[in-house]
């Protein structure tokens, strides 16, 4: 997530800024708002309250987020079901490059306790459009390897791969019933969301 190709903000940062314009709009709705961090095992928890204190509890624990390695979805979401009391609106902030097998599955049993999801899925521009060309070495931030590829001759095949994984999630939210929100970060975090939030208000 502490990725960017050239833009101003990192995917981490992007998701940290959505995550703060949520809340304060939904703080001054005087929705109770809660917020859980986690990456191979849960980080911050704050329990939902809907005081104007809140937000600024909420940007605390926003501003201090590092992005780091490996995230455990199936073991923290699990823990997040057991955390949560009662029915809620849970929305979930991440670039999803993981087995996407336990998300999937926590996201199932979320939605069949009742919660109410919304998956923003949130890209760096260079991972959603692959804007390269000729030879270029890929580095991996997580791990030691590196990759020298013609970019010029795999770009068809990944924007593909690229499709059917956003794909897979998007037909997997539908059928559960969630919110499906497939972002890259080339779009301004404000207009995405003032798009997202205009299609939802459009629903109901």
């Amino acid at each position: 997530m502490g990725y960017t190709y050239r833009q101003d903000l990192t995917k981490f940062e992007y998701a940290t800024c959505l995550a703060a314009a949520l809340t304060y709009l939904m703080i001054n709705q005087q929705d109770p708002v809660g917020l859980v961090t986690f990456g191979e095992k849960l980080k911050a928890w704050l329990p939902p309250r809907s005081k104007r204190t809140q937000f600024s509890s909420v940007l605390s624990v926003l501003s201090k987020l590092v992005p780091e390695g490996i995230t455990d979805y199936g073991s923290c979401m699990n823990q997040l079901t057991s955390l949560i009391k009662g029915k809620s609106l849970i929305m979930i902030f991440s670039d999803l490059l993981a087995d996407p097998e336990p998300i999937i599955k926590s996201i199932h049993q979320l939605r069949h306790r009742g919660h109410e999801i919304i998956l923003f899925h949130i890209l760096d521009e260079a991972e959603a459009k692959f804007p390269f060309d000729g030879m270029v070495e890929f580095e991996d931030v997580e791990t030691p390897t590196v990759v020298t590829v013609d970019a010029y001759g795999m770009k068809d095949d990944y924007l593909a791969a690229v499709k059917q994984f956003r794909e897979k999630y998007k037909d997997e939210c539908l059928r559960s019933g969630c919110d499906y929100v497939a972002i890259d970060t080339s779009v301004n975090f404000d207009k995405a969301l003032m798009e997202y939030l205009l299609q939802r208000q459009r629903r109901f």
